[in-house]
């Protein structure tokens, strides 16, 4: 810290600055390295159960597609679509979109505006989960990241019909799902899907069937978990990002409801023609009064208004701007006579008014307003009518919805207009604390590094912004820029900058100490001085012993 050469300095002054030197210094010595990433090698996915993960698609290794693990549609409607295997947030050039893990490749669409569909078959044949009254859990666990947010579209999956058996390279919107599962948003909608297909065995007619009071999505550029759980007791379960979103029971929280009604309302019965459903009727007996007058004002003049004895009658209300000016560019020639704005009359803020006086309007006492016949109740009131009750033709009872229909792979079918959505870590099991260990293993470690990463790009361009300023010069841009770097270092390094802080504090301390001494000392040397005032020349020993002991007190001042 420099000052000039003119301006004194005292010792608190000096042991500041070196204490505060000592701290930037020291806590800034210890630069953050970070390591080398190593090269991204999936993890594997570890379950006792026999014949997991039904699917398990984390786009690492030979590419999904010329590999056959994936199948791009050759649907016409998906003609434009554009997939790309990439590691998202690479030279993206956006603080919030950092890769998080090198190498971590996600299947990432690259295009706005267009629908897209792919499929990944099982690679084991069809799943069925409906294996008696044992019948295992079914999960559907993926991650998907917004890079660009969510406008308007999808980024849900869905979970393929086996039957009748679907030729995936030809997926198509209309392609048979059992289970759709992920984030939507447009308009007024943004929720997570849950939405079970089901076949009624009465008229085997298939039925979407809706979750009630779905989660909302996440809406940041961070990758996020979506994880579904149903479970063979007919409950579910939605997690993201590991923690529970919503959760209820297949029997009682769909619309409509999975299981049909018992009875219906019989299409054919109709409201009898002399039916009365009317409660209230208009009184048909009911007269105007004679004095009704429907011609009566709401508002009247107030009879008893008078006008106030300060109000000034020939003052206007509004008077031109005394200091307004003609502008210089005004052409009078082209624009017209200029006239300067009017303001309101400073006259008239010391009375009552100015202008025109009016007396003020009131409620009229007399005011009806216009005459209406009272309602009734109604004499021959019968009540609603309603159809009356058959049995439900098509009514069935399902004891295990959670025993899903044969499947056959997993697709992502969608529209959207954003572009960056990526998807990863695509996982098909009945292993659910597998499922949650894989999670940890890939979602929970890749969103800790984006999240981390994210704010050092954050802190870094906030760094180069400080130093443009600093480099540009001013007081304040230089005080900006080292307090700023010297928190952070101090931050990143809390041992040593709190070895400084400590030392800084001592020295500090010390310097007040040495300053102000204590009170003893303060009143044992003005009764020398006084001392040595009433003495005079008197005593020339004495004078001269005092004369040395306050050269030496100013030394040790000094």
């Amino acid at each position: 810290l420099a000052t000039p050469s003119s301006a004194p300095t005292s010792v608190m002054a000096r042991t500041a600055a070196f204490a505060l030197l000592m701290l930037v210094a020291c806590a800034g010595s210890f630069a953050r390295a970070d390591g080398d990433a190593a090269s991204y090698v999936a993890p594997a996915f570890a379950s006792d159960q026999e014949g997991q993960p039904w699917l398990l698609e984390t786009f690492q290794g030979e590419d999904v597609f010329d590999a056959g693990r994936g199948h791009l549609s050759s649907n016409s409607k998906y003609a434009k679509q554009d997939w790309a295997v990439e590691v998202p947030g690479e030279d993206d050039g956006d603080d919030e979109v950092q890769p998080g893990i090198a190498g971590d490749a996600s299947l990432v669409l690259q295009e706005a505006a267009k629908h897209y569909g792919v499929a990944f078959p099982f690679p084991a044949g069809p799943v069925d989960v409906a294996a008696g009254e044992d019948a295992d859990a079914f999960v559907v666990q993926y991650e998907v990241r917004m890079t660009e947010g969510l406008e308007c579209g999808g980024a849900y999956l869905k979970v393929l019909a086996n039957e009748p058996v679907p030729d995936l390279t030809a997926l198509a919107d209309d392609t048979p799902y059992i289970v759709m599962f992920g984030p939507d948003k447009c308009g007024a909608t943004n929720k997570v899907h849950f939405i079970v297909r089901h076949q009624n065995p009465v008229t085997d007619e298939w039925s979407e069937h809706h979750l009630q009071s779905p989660p909302t999505p996440k809406g940041d550029k961070h990758s996020h978990l979506y994880t579904l759980i149903v479970r063979p007791d007919n409950t579910f379960e939605i997690l993201i990002d590991g923690s529970q979103a919503r959760a209820g029971s297949l029997m009682e929280d769909f619309e409509p409801p999975i299981n049909p009604p018992r009875e219906i309302d019989d299409p054919e019965d109709e409201k009898p023609i002399d039916w009365v459903d009317e409660a209230k009727i208009v009184d048909p007996d009911a007269r105007k009064p004679d004095d009704w007058d429907e011609s009566a004002p709401k508002k009247i003049v107030d009879p008893d208004a008078v006008k106030p004895d300060d109000w000034l009658d020939d003052a206007e209300e509004y008077v031109p701007d005394p200091e307004a000016e003609m502008p210089l560019d005004w052409d009078e020639d082209e624009d017209g006579e200029w006239e300067a704005p009017l303001v309101p009359n400073p006259a008239c803020a010391a009375v009552s008014g100015c202008g025109e006086w009016r007396a003020p309007t009131i409620d009229n006492p007399d005011y009806k307003g216009k005459w209406r016949a009272p309602m009734i109740d109604n004499p021959d009131y019968i009540g609603e009518w309603e159809p009356r009750k058959i049995p439900n033709p098509a009514y069935f009872v399902d004891e295990h919805p959670a025993h899903l229909p044969p499947m056959a792979g997993v697709a992502i079918e969608i529209w959207t207009m954003s572009r960056g959505l990526a998807f990863d870590n695509l996982l098909v099991t009945s292993d659910e604390d597998a499922a949650a260990d894989f999670g940890d293993a890939t979602w929970a470690v890749k969103h800790a590094a984006q999240v981390s990463a994210a704010a050092e790009a954050k802190k870094a361009r906030e760094a180069a912004e400080r130093l443009r300023k600093y480099e540009e010069g001013g007081v304040m841009n230089f005080v900006n820029f080292w307090l700023v770097e010297g928190i952070e270092a101090a931050v990143a390094n809390p041992i040593p900058s709190g070895v400084a802080l400590l030392a800084a504090i001592g020295g500090l301390f010390y310097c007040c100490l040495r300053m102000a001494g204590s009170d003893d000392d303060v009143a044992y040397r003005a009764a020398a001085r006084a001392a040595a005032d009433g003495h005079g020349h008197s005593h020339d020993g004495d004078d001269a012993h005092t004369h040395d002991d306050d050269e030496e007190e100013e030394e040790d001042d000094g």
